[in-house]
């Protein structure tokens, strides 16, 4: 059992070395465009941009890279940062011999790449991590029993909210009343999400009437916090944390992909599914449509982890 002493000692140096990467409070979308500006001025190719913008991705970060410094430090009887990367290959063992998913195993990975500053073929001693594969994927595919707790009509109305413009849990938590928006006859809500991204998600016709009636009635919510001098809608009691919020963003994303093929946007051009989806396709003119509206850039994100 790793001492209390030796715990905050290891989390101590695991945030001091991820200030290294925080970049939370700033836009990473900001970042982006500057610097594919800054490739087309200076004709060179294009610097990724990397860091942690978002507060849940730091978080996260610091949570994962301690569950195996601790399980180091508990094994080898290491104190600090640096005793613990010999361990680090075995460490990688055991989450191997343990049969973790591979999206647990590469995100504990990458936050002690972030940590250690180092990649991981330096500090794991492999070639390339697991893959991951969209038919291993069981969270967010349907609603938990635990949903059954959350029906309060704060709740109720951020369920109503979800459906119509597949908000996530940050662009939920930071709308206003400001933040409706009727244009060329539809109706938009606008999100600032992680990273500081923003966009205009369209809201799905047959909810408009529910999310006009939400935003007119939650405007001066009394539960909810004041930021920059504006009044949010909904109070964080709103949004439990086993709320399904990404289930019900696959089915925004289902229904707005009907509702585009239905308003006849089909391009022609066909998105050709692989793997245990091969055979399925989609049109892509729609996808990158729907693509736009969840806030994500590409399709296959889209067929992925939304059109199942």
């Amino acid at each position: 059992m790793v001492s209390s002493r030796v715990s905050k000692r290891l989390t101590h140096e695991v945030k001091t070395a991820l200030s290294q990467n925080d970049k939370r409070g700033q836009s990473k979308h900001t970042a982006k465009q500057a610097a594919r500006a800054e490739a087309q001025r200076t004709h060179t190719s294009y610097t990724q941009i990397t860091g942690l913008y978002a507060t849940s991705s730091y978080s996260t970060y610091v949570k994962q890279a301690l569950v195996a410094l601790r399980w180091i430090a508990d094994r080898y009887g290491c104190k600090r940062l640096e005793e613990c990367r010999p361990y680090l290959p075995a460490y990688y063992a055991e989450m191997q011999a343990r049969g973790l998913s591979a999206w647990t195993v590469r995100t504990r990975v990458y936050a002690l790449c972030s940590v250690y500053g180092a990649d991981y073929a330096t500090l794991f001693g492999v070639e390339n991590l697991p893959a991951r594969h969209r038919a291993a994927i069981k969270r967010g595919r349907q609603i938990s029993a635990s949903d059954s707790r959350h029906h309060t009509p704060e709740q109720e109305a951020v369920r109503t909210i979800a459906r119509a413009c597949g908000a996530r849990r940050g662009g939920i938590l930071g709308l206003t009343a400001e933040d409706l928006l009727s244009r060329n006859g539809h109706l938009y809500v606008h999100l600032t999400e992680k990273g500081g991204k923003e966009r205009e998600a369209i809201v799905l016709p047959e909810y408009e009437a529910d999310v006009r009636e939400i935003f007119s009635d939650y405007a001066e919510n009394p539960k909810a916090a004041a930021t920059g001098g504006k009044q949010r809608l909904f109070s964080r009691t709103a949004l439990p944390k086993d709320m399904p919020l990404h289930y019900l963003r696959a089915q925004y994303a289902q229904d707005l992909y009907r509702y585009y093929a239905a308003q006849g946007a089909a391009t022609g051009e066909l998105y050709h599914c692989r793997a245990d989806r091969k055979g399925q396709c989609y049109d892509k003119g729609i996808l990158k449509a729907v693509s736009l509206n969840l806030g994500h850039s590409r399709c296959d994100v889209v067929v992925s982890h939304y059109l199942w």
